[in-house]
């Protein structure tokens, strides 16, 4: 399958909030929440690079009964497939990449914390 050309990474309403506020904590927070701030963001990075490299590589795909129960409400029916992929100290993010003329653009749709991803997913008693 050849590699769709990544027309750009955007952070939907439910992650853009949490990339702020760590943005937020990496500058005024205390040192720890400076540190682990910082963190997540470095990874953050590290995964933007991994997808601007070949976003269908970038990450794992997850199976439709693991989606997060959320995504209709909070997006809609239409999301076409939805990728899972890993942070800094245990979060994990949800993305989905949406077709557009010329390729694809990449929608971070969640920024969750271990806890809440695997009840979300359907890994852990809800």
């Amino acid at each position: 399958m050849p590699k769709p050309k990544l027309l750009g990474i955007d952070y939907a309403a439910k992650a853009a909030p949490m990339v702020e506020n760590w943005r937020r904590l990496a500058k005024a927070g205390t040192d720890d929440e400076k540190r682990l701030a910082r963190a997540k963001l470095e990874s953050l990075s590290t995964f933007e690079v991994r997808c601007r490299s070949n976003p269908l590589t970038a990450s794992d795909p997850v199976a439709r009964d693991r989606w997060p129960g959320d995504i209709p409400r909070d997006y809609g029916a239409d999301i076409p497939n939805v990728f899972r992929f890993e942070l800094a100290e245990r979060w994990r993010g949800n993305y989905s990449l949406i077709g557009e003329p010329g390729g694809v653009r990449l929608w971070v749709l969640y920024l969750w914390d271990h806890r809440t991803y695997s009840k979300q997913s359907g890994y852990s008693k809800r």
